[in-house]
């Protein structure tokens, strides 16, 4: 039974089984990543914020953030990821592994606060650790875990769960309400400021929290009242850091910039729908063995991705079967079916005005999805529990080992599209490696192509357009006036210049002259190309498809993986 402080408020002592299955997910999170996270490096906008911050370096910290957000102007709407790539810098420089070992730390912390979330929300010991763990190794929001610039979306939802978990308490009867409201406030306000992917979740949250407290609060003390005033507070801050952060976020898609939103509103909903039940049921879901039958048939299961994910779903399945707990019930999982597409969608809100949004690639395009993937762990969950029911007085152990076999199985995956991206690192450094040793020096404002070689490994990026190979060769070739840009299928020539674009949107335009280059990764030489005709004699005897022979690739996805 609870005590009480001399106040007469309730006491809330330490709850020694929730240390414990917070400390094993994060070390399930952390043992996850085990496999891939020590060959990751940097990728596409990592290249470009790094070069700025090396050329920066010496002047302050001050110019590092200015040139920084001079570099990218989106940064003003995200200030928090501005802070962490600046003060990331300062404190790792340019060893990206210290980067991605950040991110999974703050992952495994991700995964207790999610627990500790639903728990503060009434939720049951196991549904609440069933679904923190699923999360923590889901595939769903796979790039968010291998790439530098998304890590602001891991931020972004770190800060959410701790805002809502600090809100939560200080709803409570208690004497540091107020301490607790202001933690809130400011998590929350970290949480928009870093990126905008769980604004669904934390409107939804702050209102159950707001209509739960005002309920409580009706017939009861004064104090009760006061505690409601901490969430008005908080949804006030809130809104006005929303208002400015719209008035600097120029990029926003929102339905009214479309003329024509209500007649697109049916096609809209349709691919709405076609998201969900791919995200939540099909792709890493009921299509996950096929998904790993693909990955192994690239080799991109290793021995160390399959011993990692057997240690986990077997320490799953046994730390769940040890610590009791009673098995599912056919009406808890249909709630938390529910529940988690409801999630879904809280995720996916922002992005509803676009037909072009996937939240099912294995590519850049997925590093949106994190908010949504809380979701899909619901139903994950959710799913396993419906099928133990099917086991009768068996169900107990049969969820046990279900959840173990699901973590063990998304644990794979997710290591499988891990190693794509190490492959994508490692052939970044040998491209890197031959420029420095072939080519040397180029004049000052040159441009050098890249050809020869494959732009995307899987749905890993190795080099794409200009904004990654640009900054690339500068710090390879130690000549910032450099420019440079890869070979495609999306380069065209014309009788001026060699263009090239990126999205459908037009990116490099390259007059030719004695300044043009193209280099060759894998026949290791440089071609001048002073005229058009120069350019059309290279390209038809060494890459006349302009596609180097690589797999069918699109830009936010990558090529096929699986």
């Amino acid at each position: 039974m609870d005590s009480e402080n001399n106040d007469g408020t309730e006491k809330h002592p330490v709850d020694r089984s929730r240390l414990m299955d917070c400390a094993f997910l994060f070390g399930a999170v952390l043992l996850s990543a085990l496999p891939y996270v020590f060959g990751l490096g940097f990728y596409s906008d990592d290249w470009n914020y790094q070069a700025v911050l090396v050329r920066s370096s010496h002047l302050g910290i001050g110019s590092m953030f200015w040139e920084l957000a001079r570099a990218d102007s989106g940064m003003v709407a995200r200030p928090v990821q501005l802070a962490y790539l600046v003060l990331g810098f300062k404190a790792f420089g340019q060893y990206a592994t210290a980067y991605h070992l950040f991110n999974s730390v703050l992952l495994g912390l991700l995964g207790g606060l999610i627990y500790l979330v639903i728990r503060e929300l009434g939720g049951e010991r196991w549904p609440a650790f069933s679904i923190a763990l699923v999360f923590g190794v889901l595939p769903h929001y796979a790039t968010d875990r291998f790439w530098i610039s998304a890590h602001q979306v891991t931020l972004s939802m770190a800060f959410a769960l701790f805002g809502i978990y600090a809100l939560v308490r200080s709803s409570r009867p208690q004497a540091r309400w107020m301490a607790w409201a202001t933690v809130a406030a400011i998590a929350l306000v970290l949480s928009i400021l870093a990126y905008e992917v769980a604004l669904g979740l934390i409107v939804a949250l702050l209102g159950w929290i707001g209509w739960s407290t005002y309920k409580d609060a009706r017939n009861s003390s004064r104090h009760r009242v006061e505690h409601l005033s901490g969430v008005v507070g908080t949804a006030a801050v809130l809104l006005i850091i929303g208002i400015l952060k719209f008035r600097a976020q120029r990029r926003i898609a929102l339905p009214h910039h479309y003329a024509n939103f209500l007649m697109r509103f049916p096609e809209l909903s349709g691919h709405a729908l076609v998201q969900a039940f791919r995200f939540n049921f099909w792709t890493y879901g009921l299509h996950a063995p096929a998904v790993l039958m693909g990955l192994d048939r690239h080799a991109a299961l290793s021995r160390n991705a399959i011993a990692c994910a057997m240690v986990i779903a077997l320490g799953v399945s046994a730390y769940m079967w040890r610590k009791g707990g009673s098995g599912p019930t056919c009406r808890s999982c249909l709630w938390l079916l529910l529940m988690g597409l409801v999630l879904f969608w809280l995720g996916f809100v922002l992005f509803f005005p676009s037909a072009a949004s996937n939240f099912s690639t294995a590519g850049l395009d997925n590093r949106v999805a994190m908010a949504s993937a809380l979701g899909a762990s619901c139903v994950l969950v959710a799913m396993a529990g419906l099928a133990s029911l099917l086991l009768g007085s068996w169900r107990k152990p049969a969820y046990c080992v279900l959840i173990g076999v699901v973590c063990g199985v998304e644990c794979l995956i997710v290591n499988g599209l891990g190693w794509f991206w190490v492959d994508a690192a490692s052939r970044q450094s040998a491209i890197l490696k031959d420029v420095a040793a072939d080519v040397r020096t180029l004049p000052d404002g040159s441009v050098l192509l890249l050809d020869g070689f494959c732009g995307y490994s899987g749905p890993a990026v190795v080099f794409e357009t200009d904004w990654d190979t640009t900054p690339a060769i500068q710090m390879a070739l130690g000549n910032s006036s450099l420019r440079g840009d890869v070979v495609s299928r999306n380069l065209t020539l014309d009788d001026v210049a060699i263009k090239t674009s990126i999205y459908g949107d037009a990116e490099g335009h390259y007059s030719y002259g004695n300044r043009l280059f193209v280099y060759n990764a894998r026949l290791h030489s440089v071609t001048d190309l002073p005229s058009r005709s120069a350019a059309e004699r290279y390209f038809r005897g060494v890459n006349p498809n302009r596609d180097s022979d690589c797999p069918p690739s699109r830009e936010g996805v990558g090529a096929r993986a699986f």
